[in-house]
């Protein structure tokens, strides 16, 4: 059965506007800094949607993708995407199957420039997986079908995008006689290709698998293997994209379960992170690479000994990473959070306490350590932290404040340049898709480039400062004002003293974030002494110039014209040793 979505997209507005109580989305204002927006729905319509993933890009683009059902029980993959010019865009379908059939579990990634990669699980007569491509200016691709897969539980399967638009897919591949690890490659310019990690006899099983992609291109996944005892299994990748062989972290006995991976770029060393029940307590355990080898597996400081439901691990790009928890103590939860900064764990941060029960928790964090943890509770539906190096862990507060009806709700959280986006659903009689966003305060000075560099000397009175600031910042050197072009350009000639001069350039940003450059600049005088025999002339001069004066005088009271000429004639001689002092001090200059 072949689904138009046009029929549906012009239903769903009709029952919109006989109900008079959503309307068509309009540009949204920017989210104030330092405040959540309370909320907005994205889904346009009242079919039922559940299951939301966010993502976002380095350009302001943003994207949300969801499943929903009609009353015909038939199943879509749905989608709403944001540019800063216009907004949230109306809702539209990706996939869609008749009543019998399913399509769950949509992920979706977003390169730098906006483009992106929304996959999802589909069921016909097997499980298998589907992928389009986004691409700015071109629209959406055709439906990929990455093949058969036993992935087929809530967020089973993973998708990583990077800031270049290259992407990482692992699922579970299955077959009739072999299951196993199967990672789908995309480098941007070039389709999908497949490799499989690891590949078990059917009767034994793989469970929890997870992958992460760096913008170097270095990539890791994890899962556990059992047979039946519980092998926590790793395998990395370089950033010329080979693969080693899986590697054994743990042979964890019990079964382990959130396992997590993660990459530090700087260093291209690795984490994995996982919950492992050694009775009576679930606590969660962490290996890293030291030179390529994983170290023992030890319990996370501070989340030991506890009967933790959930753990959630991220890692930036400079090797700091964080771990939440949900922890039940009795019959109350915490929510609990702890980081790991230069081969040490911090101590242990209860977001939360004393809840009544808690869904899962997400957390991100970008390349400045900057972090937020969400979940939902039972008490207060959806909230959300966030941590600053600066300023630590803020208190946790609702996000879905313009939400009407139950926001206890799985939900996902995406961070991208300081913008954090969560999205999740609200349940009256029927679920409606939400995300809410917010922005860090700007606390990054603006770029500065001076093409000049402090030390230079010159013979010259005036120096010229020439570099590249952001497009509307305001540049000064000493306090003097500079003119900026449009592309952020400057120029400006500096007057020397005699000696050294420091000189600072200092770029504003519109929010009043500064960037300083400093300069020492020396200045040498071409002709020393000049300036002492510019003023010994000078002074000769003067005197000169106070015997011309009487002269003239002598002239005005003298009749007679040989007293006359005989002044003029001295006169003259005066003017001739000017003329002569005056071309000395020339060629001296």
């Amino acid at each position: 059965m072949k689904l138009d979505v046009r029929v549906f997209s012009v239903v769903a507005l009709a029952i919109v506007m006989l109900l008079g109580t959503l309307s068509l989305p309009a540009v949204q204002a920017d989210t104030a800094e330092g405040t959540w927006d309370g909320g907005m729905p994205v889904q346009k319509n009242v079919r039922n949607g559940g299951d939301p993933f966010v993502a976002q890009s380095a350009n302001g683009n943003k994207i949300v993708v969801w499943t929903e059902s009609d009353d015909l029980d038939r199943r879509f993959i749905s989608y709403s995407m944001y540019t800063p010019a216009s907004g949230w865009s109306w809702p539209d379908l990706l996939d869609g199957v008749p009543s019998g059939e399913y399509v769950s579990n949509a992920q979706a990634g977003m390169s730098d420039d906006g483009s992106a990669i929304v996959c999802w699980l589909k069921y016909t007569t097997e499980n298998r997986l589907m992928s389009r491509t986004y691409t700015p200016g071109n629209g959406w691709s055709e439906v990929f079908d990455h093949g058969e897969s036993n992935s087929n539980g809530w967020r089973s399967y993973r998708l990583e995008v990077n800031g270049q638009g290259d992407a990482l897919l692992a699922h579970q591949k299955i077959n009739s006689t072999d299951h196993g690890v199967e990672i789908w490659s995309c480098t941007v310019g070039s389709g999908w290709e497949s490799e499989v990690l690891q590949s078990v006899p059917i009767t034994e099983n793989i469970y929890s698998i997870y992958a992460t992609l760096s913008d170097s291109g270095r990539a890791a996944a994890s899962w556990l293997h059992t047979d039946p005892s519980n092998h926590v299994m790793v395998s990395t990748r370089t950033a010329s994209g080979e693969w080693d062989p899986p590697t054994e972290i743990d042979d964890a006995g019990g079964y382990s379960f959130w396992i997590r991976v993660g990459i530090d770029d700087s260093s291209g060393e690795f984490m994995a992170t996982y919950m492992k029940s050694i009775p009576p307590y679930i606590s969660t355990y962490y290996s890293v690479t030291v030179d390529g080898a994983w170290s023992t597996p030890e319990p996370v400081a501070g989340l030991n000994n506890t009967y933790a439901w959930n753990s959630n691990m991220v890692m930036n790009r400079d090797g700091k990473a964080m771990v939440v928890t949900t922890d039940q103590i009795g019959l109350e939860w915490a929510v609990n959070v702890t980081m790991f900064d230069d081969g040490e764990w911090t101590p242990t941060i209860s977001l939360a306490t004393n809840l009544s029960g808690l869904y899962y928790p997400e957390i991100a964090m970008d390349e400045l350590g900057r972090a937020v943890v969400t979940w939902a509770a039972t008490d207060d539906d959806r909230v959300a932290a966030t941590y600053t190096p600066d300023a630590g862990w803020s208190e946790a507060v609702p996000v879905e404040c313009n939400a009407g009806g139950d926001t206890n709700s799985v939900g996902s959280v995406s961070m991208e340049s300081g913008n954090i986006l969560v999205g999740y659903y609200a349940f009256t009689s029927m679920s409606t898709i939400w995300v809410s966003s917010y922005s860090f305060p700007d606390v990054t000075p603006p770029e500065l480039q001076v093409d000049q560099v402090t030390g230079e000397e010159t013979e010259k009175p005036l120096f010229e400062i020439t570099g590249t600031t952001e497009p509307n910042a305001m540049v000064d050197v000493n306090g003097r004002p500079v003119l900026v072009s449009v592309s952020g350009e400057f120029s400006v000639l500096v007057e020397l003293n005699d000696g050294a001069n420091d000189l600072v350039v200092t770029a504003t940003d519109e929010v009043g974030n500064q960037a300083n450059v400093s300069l020492t600049v020396t200045y040498n005088d071409p002709v020393p002494g000049l300036q002492d025999k510019i003023d010994d002339q000078q002074d000769a001069l003067d005197q000169l110039q106070e015997d011309l004066d009487a002269a003239n005088d002598e002239i005005a009271s003298v009749g007679s014209t040989a007293m006359i000429m005989g002044i003029l004639g001295v006169v003259g001689l005066i003017i001739a040793i000017v003329a002569l002092v005056m071309v000395f001090l020339r060629r001296k200059g």
